[in-house]
């Protein structure tokens, strides 16, 4: 007869399993983080910052006039020495990917206390799962959570990669409700 303990942990892989390796025709994670490395959101953010007026690329007119208004910002030729630059770059860290990082921390941390307790379904479901990360380097690129989505964003509605992790998002927040045996 099996203890309680074991009980729930038995339990307790029976939903983090399908989080990993997916279920029903839905992927898990293992699945998901590869083919979002493939085609993961990024958007296009303007960095603007001064630097040496030889080396801009995309000033403004109206910083132009800025920088040579800019005491001592001529040298005796009248060049500007330093420029008001506007670059664009794609990044990753939006709130899509930081909830995507979110859902694989906490499906680690799970699996890491059920492998802690020797469980060694969860080491092999946390090796995936690790396996799946490492085909996933966008995600060193992205931030922390700043608050929990309560609403799918339209990506997280329209993308089924994106939509597949918010189901994992809401069975995690059900798990970790008040009445659940975690």
């Amino acid at each position: 007869m099996a203890s309680p303990a074991s009980e729930r942990a038995s339990a307790r892989i029976e939903r983090l399993r399908p989080m990993v390796r997916g279920a029903d025709g839905e992927p898990g994670l293992a699945a998901i983080l590869p083919r979002l490395q493939r085609a993961h959101r990024k958007v296009l953010v303007r960095r603007e910052r001064w630097t040496q007026g030889d080396l801009a690329r995309h000033p403004e007119p109206r910083e132009l006039i800025r920088s040579a208004r800019r005491p001592g910002n001529m040298d005796e030729h009248r060049r500007l020495l330093r420029v008001f630059d506007a670059r664009r770059v794609l990044v990753e860290d939006v709130h899509e990917n930081r909830v995507v990082r979110y859902v694989v921390g906490e499906v680690r941390r799970r699996l890491g206390t059920l492998v802690a307790a020797g469980d060694r379904q969860a080491a092999e479901l946390l090796h995936e799962l690790d396996a799946a990360v490492e085909n996933a380097p966008f995600l060193r690129a992205v931030g922390v959570l700043n608050a929990k989505p309560t609403v799918p964003t339209a990506t997280m509605s329209g993308d089924p990669l994106y939509r597949r992790v918010f189901k994992t998002w809401l069975e995690l927040e059900r798990e970790s409700s008040p009445g659940s045996d975690r």
